[in-house]
């Protein structure tokens, strides 16, 4: 066959019906990727591979799937941060208009396993989050395991300022932007002011650590054999420790202790 015909556009018909195929094959992959992750998540908290006859979470997964302790741990965690997040948007959403009547289970598992299914009859907005269900099905597993480093209950949040930046200015979301958006949170987090109260409590426990290193040094140099080292130096050792007990003594009097 020559290259003039392997090369010639196909009709629209035919274009049309590559596209569909590539678009079932996506859906596919997503919906594979989510059941797996649910699956390993649920059979991990819920020790169900010792119904299968494992002792541990990953012989079961060795065994049985061929994947690697730290492959497994990925599909468990990303599969945990989906549910919360999914659980997270179906707790803020309300329905707007009745676009299709849904057929919807209780369970959240298969709330994820239908994700695809129910996307083009999208009916759900939230009160304070822009992240759709639909958008929780373009999450990848990578994705989700970058989410993961963000504390529990922040995670939607954050998803949240991704996605709609992404939706803004029209870019896709890969997982280099929520590890930067993860990293951001937890560097504004830490950069909040303390409390004169919580202030206080870590002086507190600063003080606490301090005295038993002095008691300590203390201990030590009066057990030392002075005949065998150098007392000069001793001697400065005990007026230092003096010195340190002293600014110990005041602050004790600064945090109000007797």
């Amino acid at each position: 066959m020559s290259n003039e015909v392997i090369n010639q556009t196909p009709s629209i018909e035919r274009a049309k019906e590559l596209e569909q195929q590539a678009k079932e094959g996506l859906n596919q992959m997503t919906l594979g990727q989510n059941k797996v992750i649910n699956a390993c998540h649920k059979m991990r908290d819920t020790k169900a591979y010792t119904a299968l006859g494992f002792d541990t979470y990953y012989a079961w997964g060795e065994s049985s799937l061929n994947l690697k302790k730290s492959r497994l741990n990925e599909l468990a965690v990303a599969g945990e941060v989906q549910q919360e997040l999914l659980i997270g948007v179906e707790k803020q959403a309300k329905p707007v208009e009745t676009v299709a009547v849904l057929e919807k289970d209780d369970s959240v598992e298969n709330e994820v396993a239908n994700i695809h299914d129910n996307s083009d009859h999208e009916a759900i907005i939230t009160d304070r989050s822009t992240v759709t269900v639909s958008d929780l099905s373009d999450i990848s597993t990578p994705q989700l395991v970058a989410l993961a480093k963000a504390p529990k209950g922040e995670r939607l949040a954050i998803l949240d300022g991704v996605v709609d930046e992404a939706k803004q200015e029209d870019k896709p979301i890969t997982t280099l932007i929520i590890k930067e958006a993860v990293k951001a949170s937890a560097e504004s987090t830490q950069s909040i002011e303390l409390t004169e109260n919580e202030k206080t409590q870590a002086i507190k426990k600063q003080h606490k650590s301090a005295m038993g290193k002095v008691s300590i040094l203390t201990g030590v140099l009066n057990g030392l054999d002075t005949a065998k080292v150098d007392s000069e130096e001793t001697e400065n050792w005990k007026l230092y420790l003096d010195e340190v007990k002293l600014s110990i003594s005041t602050l004790e009097k600064q945090l109000g202790y007797e």
